[in-house]
């Protein structure tokens, strides 16, 4: 208990006081120490506080008591006094502030360490306590659980990466599986995952990766690890902790690969040998675990090379068709959609600017829109100094997009994995021209085989005839739409996926 007292009669004398609980005198103290609040407020020397520390035992724990404070000698009550306490039995901003108050008092090392040491133990206990309450990790009889890592928490609108983790998810739990997430960055939002019924392992209640798997040692059947980072990182706790769980490693896409091939177009020596040292991991990683995930066919080929090939598994994401229904002569245009945060989009775009749309010789010219987030200044400003280009970046909602142009185009020099930007234009019925890097891994079915193209005058000519050709572009929007619903629908996802986690058939 805090508080001040002055005699105004001898106003620099400390007063003494005593202190009653119920009518009961339970102890005395000196009102005599320092408070700079009053002496802002210019009362005395401010020499006049008073901290008096209750004796073990004499405030009830659970029943309402009344405390006095008197002036020993004539027994005059303070004018806050008597005061009525209600049982502790709630964490109140009284209570908290008390804490505050006694955690602020100066103490020698030993008791600061003492203090710590306790604050650390309760917090630990509420956090384990409330991830109990949050839900039940452990594995029933009827329903196994799967654990799924990544380095963030999935935004599906702003990576293939995302849509794939977020697409298997959603299939573990058709396949009967209890499905927990949790990203290596645990101060993240999981409100979207828990709706749709999976667990999220998140701060407060968990510090790190490492506690979900050791809290919760035996829980899982399964855990799937998305990306080498992931990978590298907790496959080996995954084989202390879940002993018996399938390892799955989800590549996400070769990102060896990928760099290696940056390397080799920009002649860097130093990204030549980076990309030794990402094989090195990843192919670690592939080996280590139980079963290998790649959307990518010519992934998988390569993988197959080094790792048992009936553990790796071609596993894409399940891809919606949403056809545009603006009829063709009401679009005009094509578009390119990409993240700019990731160099390899950065890159094309510049390329498609420079040097594809000098090629595409008509008139009127066919206006080309640049999609997508975190365009750089520089790309926008290249942008604008070009007569039909036009930067829009990022956009809502790609339906609006697909309604507009009658093409998209997807001229990568280099990069690894399977496109997201290629899969949401064909599933919207809009026909993708891509370089032989864009088409990748996706085993493309004529017409679409033959959009694909190494030079500028080659994409220029498959511009061209798409967005002049009525018959064409219907044609290869049929193969996009066919091709998307036989390759990427929700029941051949879950077929693939239930092979790779060792399920039977």
């Amino acid at each position: 208990m805090i508080g001040w007292a002055q005699d105004t009669t001898a106003p620099d004398t400390p007063v003494s006081l005593f202190v009653s609980v119920d009518g009961r005198v339970v102890g005395r103290c000196l009102a005599d120490r320092p408070r700079d609040d009053l002496v802002r407020e210019g009362i005395g020397h401010g020499r006049h506080g008073f901290d008096f520390a209750f004796p073990d035992g004499v405030l009830p724990a659970l029943a309402r008591c009344t405390v006095a404070v008197r002036r020993e000698g004539d027994g005059a009550m303070l004018p806050s006094s008597p005061r009525a306490l209600d049982p502790i039995t709630a964490f109140d901003q009284d209570l908290q502030a008390r804490l505050v108050h006694a955690l602020a008092e100066p103490v020698d090392d030993a008791e600061a360490d003492q203090r710590l040491a306790f604050l650390m133990d309760q917090a630990q206990l509420l956090r384990r306590t409330r991830a109990e309450r949050h839900g039940s990790l452990a594995a029933s009889q009827n329903q196994p659980r799967a654990l799924v890592v990544d380095t963030v928490m999935p935004d599906a609108g702003r990576d293939a990466g995302s849509n794939a983790i977020l697409s298997h998810m959603r299939s573990l739990q058709r396949l009967g599986y209890a499905v927990t997430f949790v990203p290596a960055d645990l101060w993240a939002d999981g409100a979207a995952l828990e709706a749709e019924g999976i667990t999220c392992c998140l701060h407060p209640w968990y510090a790190t990766v490492e506690e979900v798997l050791r809290r919760n040692a035996g829980a899982f059947a399964l855990v799937y690890l998305h990306r080498v980072d992931t990978a590298g990182r907790y496959s080996q706790l995954v084989r202390d902790t879940q002993r018996g769980a399938r390892l799955v490693y989800s590549v996400a896409d070769l990102h060896h690969l990928r760099t290696a091939r940056q390397a080799e177009i920009e002649g860097r020596a130093d990204l030549g040998a980076y990309a030794k040292h990402l094989r090195f991991l990843e192919l670690t990683a592939a080996q280590a675990a139980d079963a290998v995930i790649t959307h990518s066919t010519h992934e998988a080929a390569l993988l197959r090379r080094h790792v048992p090939a009936e553990r790796v598994h071609v596993v894409p994401w399940a891809v919606a068709s949403r056809p545009t229904t603006v009829p063709f002569a009401d679009r005009r245009g094509l578009a390119f959609i990409g993240g700019y945060g990731h160099r390899p989009n950065v890159d094309a775009a510049r390329y498609l600017i420079e040097a594809v749309m000098p090629a595409v010789s008509t008139e009127p010219a066919i206006p080309c829109l640049l999609v997508g987030s975190g365009m750089p200044e520089s790309l926008q400003a290249l942008a604008a100094s070009r007569p039909g280009v036009e930067a829009l970046g990022q956009m809502p909602d790609l339906a609006t997009v697909f309604d507009r142009v009658r093409l998209t185009v997807a001229p990568l020099a280099y990069g690894a994995g399977v496109k997201g930007k290629v899969l949401d234009s064909l599933a919207a019925g809009v026909p993708c021209v891509c370089t032989p890097a864009a088409a990748e891994g996706l085993n493309l079915p004529e017409p679409l085989a033959g959009l694909v193209a190494d030079t500028p005058a080659g994409l220029a000519r498959s511009i061209v005839a798409l967005h002049s050709d009525e018959e064409l572009n219907r044609a290869c929007s049929k193969a996009g739409l066919a091709y998307v619903a036989e390759r990427f629908s929700e029941g051949r996802v879950d077929a693939l996926l239930r092979a790779a986690s060792g399920l039977p058939a």
